[in-house]
């Protein structure tokens, strides 16, 4: 391995526990939910998860939630809070190499399809998929690549909501690497493609624009035109230049960053908490983890992590689109 895939592998091609320093959520924060342990193979790894729902739960319909980067699924509590007080029962799993799931590293950026397939494949071997008359599957940033890529490989499922997402590896990989001096950029490139391929060569190739060709499946894209993380125009705003697929609906703000889902009170307190926190690391005032576990502790997580309820109700709109 080479020095470039090794300082990606090392940076990004790792296990992701959260910090400690950071607030996770979990059912027990929120007495309304039920949770219901669950758990499923993917490849040597075995994933662990939770079905929950709220006593409202619409019986025969299944919401799968597929989490992003930096930790597992209990950074999106908040979500799934927000989906199961709307009637839904949603299934959410940490992927290979997250939180309570095995796994030495995340394997690769296209290893959240691979997760999603096994979890799907699962579903139905045991016939629990079958046991749910609507299928839906909802994924934020790298979910979201998920998301957008599962009715490429799984039917059944009736709608997708992709917020945040990057539509392929190789664009995100393009994204990350803007600060990279031009010559060498193509030649970087070049290889972490051929890293991610090797590492998962059934995956790295998906593209969100095939799935939206000649499915059934219906999709929802939800993405804030600021989004530095997963810049719109070259990812939702790219799908929306090259596709004319009459199911497909767009969820555009501005404002929002990479959380589109939140609250502008939320965006604005966490880039203000965050931009704070970066500069005291950069500074050399905040070095170790009881520094940074101080800075945090007068942090309000549910004011940081503030869903808009809007935004919700217009996801469940297109849920509930006959």
């Amino acid at each position: 391995m080479g020095l470039i895939e090794a300082t990606y592998q090392k940076n990004f091609i790792r296990r992701y526990d959260g910090e400690d320093y950071l607030h996770y959520f979990s059912a027990s924060d929120f007495p309304e939910l039920l949770d219901e342990p669950f758990s499923f193979l993917s490849g040597e790894y075995r994933l662990a998860g939770h079905f929950y729902a709220s006593e409202n739960a619409r019986a025969g319909e299944l919401l799968i939630f597929c989490h992003g980067i930096g930790a597992g699924h209990r950074s999106y509590m908040q979500e799934i809070v927000a989906l199961c007080r709307r009637g839904y029962t949603v299934l959410a799993y940490d992927n290979t190499g997250c939180c309570d799931s095995e796994g030495p590293d995340i394997i690769s950026m296209s290893h959240s399809l691979a997760d999603l397939d096994a979890c799907l494949r699962h579903l139905k071997k045991e016939g629990i998929f079958q046991r749910y008359y609507r299928v839906f599957v909802v994924g934020h940033s790298w979910g979201g690549f998920a998301a957008g890529n599962i009715a490429s490989i799984h039917d059944g499922i009736e709608k997708v909501v992709v917020i945040s997402g990057f539509i392929s590896t190789e664009r995100l990989l393009e994204d990350n690497l803007s600060g990279v001096a031009a010559p060498l950029r193509k030649t970087v490139l070049k290889r972490l493609c051929a890293f991610e391929k090797k590492a998962a060569p059934d995956y790295f190739c998906a593209c969100t624009l095939d799935a939206l060709n000649g499915r059934k499946t219906r999709f929802l894209f939800a993405h804030s035109t600021d989004d530095a993380m997963v810049p719109y125009d070259h990812h939702t705003g790219y799908l929306k230049a090259h596709t004319d697929n009459p199911d497909v609906r767009w969820l555009i703000c501005e404002g929002r960053k990479h959380n589109p889902n939140y609250t502008q009170d939320a965006v604005d307190y966490m880039n203000g908490k965050f931009a704070a926190f970066n500069q005291g690391v950069k500074n050399k005032t905040l070095k170790t983890p009881e520094d940074k576990r101080q800075f945090f502790a007068d942090a309000d997580w549910r004011r940081m992590t503030a869903q808009d309820e809007a935004f919700w109700d217009q996801v469940r709109a297109f849920l509930e689109e006959p």
